[in-house]
């Protein structure tokens, strides 16, 4: 039986969001080594990053005293071109002593190629006293259940919030807000106490891919949970499964209730839902949302600023501002960043030093849910996993071989081995291990303990018209460039919301067509949501 839910963190920002561990170090890889004895040669290709290197290398060590018969090679790779060359490995044969790889970016290249976990997944662990998929939070991984793949492992938790300063908030006398009316109110004292309430970048990139974009989303989806009903696989389709679907309910009050364990959703069904018009993107929960959007920014955000602002972090720093936007992962950077100040030494975010910096005690709290027409249930937030790591497929001796090292990493064991080794070198984790019962070092841990996970925003096809239009292939960044401009005007006091709500649904209109094409989804396959899309 799986972990009780109570435990689950409910943690892809849709694949995108690779944080913290990911950041590059620009390392020269290595040639690894292919043979060593009689031994079975395990190599780790995954990205570089601060503090990586020395938590694989002290994972690879405690598994090979374990192991013997095994060498385990770590040998990192650069994250600028880590794309390219994995994808490489996968279509031309690359460097044939890869295993381990962060397969989410290998795109199309790895189908059929790569270990397929689903094989391993309800057999007993050596690491544990149960089965493999016991030892982690199994409910947060991606799972194909249609084609029945599991190809990538996520033992990150990824969560955005809202960071305070709990100084100013005792000084000013507000508590963090938990609805969106609460939250104008605690900004407007913040505002007449002197300080600027929020520092959150407002620049083109903010609306496209991070802090505006993912309030957009996590907001959309108050109002789009229903559409769920919608787009969910219905019996007869392709990727429907009666022992997953079949007695599934809708309830809106259970911000778990869509996870991808608990239904399989039909991405044809929500294009045609649009075509149709059932799926509205100028629907009075919009206007709810940006009605309510626009009495923070950006007028509490700097003002006219607002547009201008690239980092929110320095005046969150400098005590200047009160709030800011961020993941989880800002809470170690933060304590990290004090013990560089301590020791004289000089910290910068984004390339850019921060002069001025005031240490104070930081605090979080979610998402404070919007009120009116057109919302149907609480905020939730972006909580993904992250990691996906992943493994070449090859001959089933070695593939089992790896998958146990794997089975090493993802127990309370090998992932405190990997966490603690690597703090000590630099590793920022980005919130609590999906893994069960990892022990973190104390000053760590207690950084996490007021957080609290409400559910991910970013499933199944809840924010498809949030923001500008995009594809299951990618962005369109012309529809995410009009986005921006529309948004800035009305943001600014030069249209109205009619305005908005009329310029968001032209936009989405308009590269509509090209969002099916690079979906592989025609018109053809619109009349036969039943079927598995052609394109054709």
């Amino acid at each position: 039986m799986r972990k009780n839910l109570s435990r689950a963190l409910s943690v892809t920002l849709a694949g995108a969001m690779v944080v913290g561990t990911m950041a590059g170090t620009g390392l020269t890889a290595k040639a690894a080594d292919t043979t060593s004895g009689d031994k079975t040669t395990i190599t780790v290709n995954v990205q570089a990053g601060p503090g990586a290197e020395t938590a694989w290398k002290a994972v690879a060590d405690a598994y090979m005293e374990k192991n013997p018969d095994v060498n385990v090679v770590v040998d990192l790779k650069p994250t600028e071109g880590y794309g390219d060359w994995l994808q490489n490995v996968f279509t031309s044969g690359g460097d044939t002593t890869t295993d381990i790889v962060n397969i989410n970016l290998a795109g199309a290249t790895k189908t059929g190629k790569s270990i397929n976990f689903l094989e391993y997944a309800d057999m007993d662990s050596p690491y544990s006293d149960g089965i493999w998929t016991d030892q982690f939070e199994f409910r947060q991984q991606v799972v194909d259940q249609a084609n029945g793949t599991w190809d990538a492992l996520s033992l990150d938790s990824v969560q955005v919030v809202w960071l305070y300063n709990k100084d100013i908030f005792e000084e000013v006398g507000v508590q963090p807000p938990k609805t969106w009316d609460e939250f104008v109110d605690v900004c407007q004292k913040l505002m007449d106490a002197g300080y600027q309430p929020l520092s959150v970048a407002g620049d083109f990139d903010s609306f496209w891919s991070t802090y505006m974009g993912w309030l957009a989303q996590i907001y959309a989806d108050q109002t789009t949970r229903s559409m769920i009903n919608v787009y969910r696989a219905q019996k007869g389709d392709y990727c429907y499964d009666p022992d997953v679907d079949a007695d599934w309910e809708y309830d809106p009050a259970d911000p778990f209730n869509d996870d991808t364990w608990k239904v399989n959703t039909n991405t044809v069904r929500a294009y045609k839902a649009f075509k149709d018009g059932e799926y509205d993107p100028a629907s009075e929960g919009m206007r709810t949302v940006w009605t309510n959007l626009a009495k923070v920014f950006p007028k509490y955000a700097g003002g006219d600023a607002f547009f201008g602002t690239k980092d929110g972090i320095p005046l969150f720093y400098q005590g200047k501002a009160a709030i800011t936007l961020d993941g989880a992962w800002r809470l170690v950077n933060y304590k990290n960043d004090m013990e560089k100040i301590a020791s004289g030494e000089e910290i910068t975010n984004k390339d850019e030093k921060i002069e001025g910096v005031q240490k104070f005690n930081i605090g979080t709290f979610n998402m404070p849910s919007m009120e009116g027409e057109g919302i149907e249930a609480p905020a939730r937030t972006i909580e993904v996993a992250n990691g996906f790591l992943g493994a070449v497929k090859k001959d089933k001796e070695h593939d089992a071989k790896v998958v146990d090292f794997l089975m090493f990493f993802s127990s309370s064991e090998g992932m405190g081995t990997y966490i603690n080794a690597g703090i000590e070198d630099g590793l920022v984790i980005n919130g609590p291990s999906l893994v069960y019962d990892v022990e973190l070092p104390e000053d760590v841990a207690v950084l996490f303990e007021g957080l609290e996970f409400i559910g991910n925003c970013q499933k199944g096809s809840g924010t498809m018209l949030a923001r500008g239009m995009a594809s299951t292939n990618g962005d369109i960044q012309e529809s995410y460039r009009q986005f921006y401009d529309y948004s800035y005007d009305y943001l600014s006091g030069k249209t109205t919301i009619d305005d908005w709500l009329a310029a968001h649904k032209a936009n989405l209109e308009q590269y509509f067509p090209e969002s099916m094409e690079k979906s592989g989804i025609s018109e053809s396959d619109l009349e036969n949501p039943q079927n598995a899309p052609t394109g054709q």
